[in-house]
C-alpha cells in the first residue's frame, strides 16, 4: 500500500504538468524568430538635448499556432558594455507565419551613447 501512494504521488504532478502543454498561450521563444535587425541612433540638439535609438527588423511567427502576444526585448548598452537602456515592443494575434515590422525605441539625453545592443523575442 505504501509503494502505491508513492508512485500516486510521483505520477500526479506529470500528468497534471502534461495536460497544459498544448494550450495557445504557452508558446516558447523558438516560435517567434528575428529574421532581420537593425539599431540607428539619432542625436538632437536644442534647449534640452534628447537623442533616440531605433532598432528595426521583422520577426516572424513560426509555428501553426497563434501567439496571443509576441514580444520583442532590446537592451542598449555605451561602448564600456554599460546598460543605458531598455525597451520593448508587443503585438497581439500574430498569425502562423505572419511577419511583423517590429520598432523598439529609446530616447534621452545619453542615447548619443550607445553603440550596441542585444535583443530577445518572448511569447505569451
Amino acid at each position: 500500500m505504501k509503494w502505491q501512494i508513492i508512485a500516486i504521488a510521483l505520477i500526479l504532478p506529470l500528468l497534471a504538468g502534461s495536460g497544459g502543454c498544448a494550450q495557445q498561450g504557452e508558446l516558447s521563444a523558438g516560435q517567434l524568430k528575428i529574421l532581420s535587425q537593425s539599431m540607428t541612433v539619432h542625436e538632437f540638439t536644442g534647449g534640452a538635448p534628447q537623442s533616440t535609438a531605433v532598432v528595426r527588423g521583422r520577426a516572424q511567427n513560426v509555428s501553426n499556432v497563434t501567439i496571443s502576444i509576441a514580444m520583442i526585448a532590446v537592451n542598449f548598452y555605451d561602448k564600456n558594455k554599460n546598460l543605458l537602456a531598455t525597451a520593448s515592443a508587443a503585438k497581439q494575434n500574430l498569425q502562423p507565419g505572419e511577419t511583423w515590422d517590429f520598432s523598439v525605441q529609446t530616447v534621452g539625453p545619453d542615447v548619443w551613447k550607445i553603440v550596441s545592443y542585444d535583443i530577445a523575442a518572448s511569447t505569451k
